[in-house]
């Protein structure tokens, strides 16, 4: 019976689209053969990673031998099919579907928040008659709050069903359900039961039309006014693939999954998604500080003093280096080139607490909140000294190099054990953290913050993902690697003499 089964999963069928002959897989859907072989089928309730709902009715075709249209969402394919995607019967269907679900619709585009991204807006466009005939009054169901970052417009809603989908399928977690019937159909939560689970704002993306809005993006922005850049979440150590949208002030505005069947799908966690602020944060460090005792000023130093200074310090022999889990497997690995140079020198990780997985049917939040600790592990396997050692020794430090960039990060024991036996201290981070306010640093220089600058993180899958820069530096600070690539320039002739 297994082999039966698989050789059922391997089998493949041939069948033509719009007179072109594919081969594929036995278990797709018509929709799925469409889509994978750039063939545009327009569609509201299917989504890959949902199950077919079959309601929405956009994405009909025509089989020859069909007496009509049948959805290509809930049709697989069969071996000889032929299959039509623009016959004017086809075109005809589409055109009248999307009449039917405009016949309640508002014209409230000019303040949507989907506007410019709206697939109702698209497929009028492409599939919707130039004239509306119904004349009657349209009826206008509630706006309401589902949750503290999901608002619902009831009039914008085709009742495609996916949200509800979603949390039954992908968070389990069941809030969401239709109510009433025909065109007085509305999304509703069940009563005492909000749409508060740590992935309620998947549900804003999946949405086609703009009946489910952020309340943390809700007027902050036009789609229009923004660039996006694809980038990687930081916040956990699953690694979700992103896309940052940032406005005309360099002001990031959102943040939304990207496709990655590998590691998030097309999901990603509501903390993960609003963990942004940090770079736009008062305490930010612009250059580069001083001061001769823990106990006199701070002074500014030019970047060019700052540079010779640093190299001074660092990667010098019995220096001890502090490095966390938050920084790119570029700058690890030139750091433990730097090391392989250097005797005496030390190396530990650090980074926030583990906590327990968050695991849901369909998706599971991470709970090692260091986006590097895998990259870290790897490449400093036979060399890093473990943390609780570190802290547990007696002697002095003579010279301690921190490289922090973790934002809201708090204070461990064992880490203020260390600093407070260093002699001299240098803290490389993006804002004024507990490391800078230490009263054994006494020098503190400004770096990046993982949106202002580019490199690559390895997920708890051990797979490396590559991320540009999403904006404009906000500070004047400088990335880490560009740091440690010009205090290297300038150790070389020491080395050489």
């Amino acid at each position: 019976m297994a082999d039966q089964t698989q050789t059922n999963e391997n089998r493949t069928v041939t069948l033509k689209i719009d007179g072109v002959e594919y081969t594929v897989p036995a278990s797709w859907s018509l929709i799925q053969a469409c889509h994978n072989h750039g063939i545009t089928v327009p569609h509201y309730c299917y989504h890959e990673d949902l199950s077919v709902a079959g309601n929405c009715r956009m994405c009909l075709v025509q089989i020859a031998g069909m007496p009509k249209p049948v959805i290509a969402c809930g049709t697989p394919v069969n071996e000889g099919m032929e299959v039509d995607t623009l016959s004017p019967a086809v075109e005809r269907e589409r055109e009248a579907m999307m009449e039917f679900l405009l016949i309640n619709h508002p014209l409230d585009c000019p303040e949507c928040d989907q506007a410019g991204e709206c697939r109702l807006q698209d497929y009028s466009y492409e599939y919707g008659r130039d004239q509306g005939r119904f004349q009657e009054d349209k009826v206008i169901r509630r706006k309401s709050t589902l949750g503290p970052h999901v608002k619902y417009w009831g009039s914008r809603c085709i009742v495609c069903t996916r949200c509800v989908r979603f949390t039954d399928e992908v968070s389990g977690t069941g809030e969401l359900s239709v109510a009433n019937r025909g065109d007085h159909s509305e999304i509703v939560v069940f009563p005492g039961q909000p749409l508060d689970n740590p992935l309620s704002m998947n549900t804003v993306d999946v949405c086609p039309v703009g009946a489910l809005v952020s309340s943390d993006f809700l007027y902050r922005s036009r789609v229009w006014d923004m660039s996006s850049k694809d980038s990687i979440c930081a916040s956990c150590s699953i690694g979700c693939n992103t896309r940052v949208d940032s406005d005309k002030q360099n002001q990031i505005k959102r943040v939304k999954p990207r496709r990655n069947n590998a590691v998030n799908k097309e999901w990603m966690c509501d903390f993960g998604r609003l963990d942004f602020e940090y770079a736009y944060t008062d305490k930010r460090l612009n250059l580069c500080r001083t001061r001769e005792t823990p106990d006199a000023r701070w002074r500014e130093m030019p970047w060019n003093a700052a540079f010779k200074v640093i190299a001074e310090r660092i990667f010098d022999e019995d220096t001890v280096y502090l490095v966390s889990y938050w920084n790119t497997t570029e700058l690890f690995e030139r750091v433990a080139d730097e090391l392989n140079q250097v005797s005496g020198a030390r190396i530990a990780g650090f980074g926030k607490a583990q906590i327990d997985d968050q695991v849901f049917p369909g998706f599971t939040i991470s709970g090692d909140k260091n986006p590097n600790r895998t990259g870290f592990d790897e490449i400093f396997a036979n060399s890093a000294v473990n943390l609780s050692d570190l802290a547990g020794e007696s002697d002095r430090i003579k010279n301690l190099v921190v490289v922090s960039n973790v934002p809201d990060f708090a204070l461990t024991e064992e880490l203020r054990a260390i600093l407070d036996r260093s002699d001299r201290t240098t803290v490389l981070d993006f804002y004024e953290s507990e490391f800078v306010q230490h009263a054994s640093v006494d020098l503190s220089v400004a770096t990046l913050t993982h949106f202002e600058k580019a490199g690559s993180f390895l997920n708890r899958q051990g797979m490396r993902q590559h991320f540009k820069a999403a904006i404009e530096p906000v500070s004047f600070g400088r990335s880490t690697m560009e740091i440690i690539d010009r205090v290297k320039e300038l150790k070389v002739p020491a080395r050489q003499s």
